[in-house]
């Protein structure tokens, strides 16, 4: 069997896939997501193999999405747009369906997809182990703000604050609101030096000014320590 997900803001679109899918008994839509925030939920609560993902979606795009998974599932990107293609493929998709989406078309991709999973795993770092790619991966990361995607270091960091389906980010010098689910950027930090301390709120360990009772102040910031959180905070402090 081959379990997969269907990543579209739009329920017609979604409801073409899964008719095309039901063509393909081996194949499990095992869950239908509208943003990305739900994708992500989905891809750590099911083990995916297949994601079918539409590019413009509002908040985070499919293509910033994908961008942000550290290991994802073989991806079919989905659009009404023919000019995202290159990108698409770019990213190492197994391919790309313009809408309306037809069935010989969508059985094209399914062939593809299956390839691509049968196919070895070869990762970046086996591919070019003398490059800095990991080396970069490790202290800093891209956040979208408008229609732009700003390389942010980990030093620039201060702490992240949940804003519903977005994350304001606390800089040295300024703060900023990302199309970005706290979710989602707790599985893209560094787990070394970012921790959860509250559901709604990240921190960067390393500017930790002091610590009273439930309260971390960074700089002149209070944030509170959340009770399912504490132990694991000050385990990883050593305390």
């Amino acid at each position: 069997m081959i379990n997969c997900i269907i990543v579209d803001d739009e329920p017609l679109a979604r409801q073409v896939i899964k008719q095309h899918l039901q063509h393909f008994p081996e194949w499990v839509a095992v869950k239908e997501c509208i943003n990305a925030a739900e994708a992500w939920q989905a891809l750590h609560e099911s083990n995916v193999q297949v994601m079918f993902l539409d590019i413009q979606m509002q908040g985070v795009s499919g293509v910033e999405f994908l961008k942000s998974l550290k290991n994802p599932p073989v991806v079919v990107f989905t659009t009404a747009y023919t000019h995202y293609a290159v990108e698409g493929f770019n990213l190492m998709a197994a391919d790309y369906l313009l809408k309306p989406i037809t069935f010989d078309r969508f059985k094209q991709a399914i062939i593809k997809a299956q390839e691509k999973i049968a196919a070895p795993v070869v990762t970046i770092q086996q591919k070019l182990p003398d490059t800095k790619t990991e080396a970069l991966s490790s202290d800093h990361i891209f956040l979208k703000l408008d229609n732009k995607l700003l390389r942010l270091n980990f030093t620039e960091l201060l702490f992240f604050e949940a804003q519903r389906d977005f994350t304001k980010v606390f800089l040295q010098e300024k703060n900023m609101l990302v199309s970005f689910h706290l979710k989602m950027l707790e599985a893209m930090l560094p787990q070394e030096k970012f921790m959860r301390i509250h559901r709604s709120y990240i921190i960067n360990k390393a500017k930790i000014s002091s610590i009273e009772g439930n309260r971390v102040f960074i700089q002149k910031h209070e944030i509170p320590i959340g009770s399912n959180y504490k132990e694991e905070f000050f385990k990883s402090l050593g305390i």
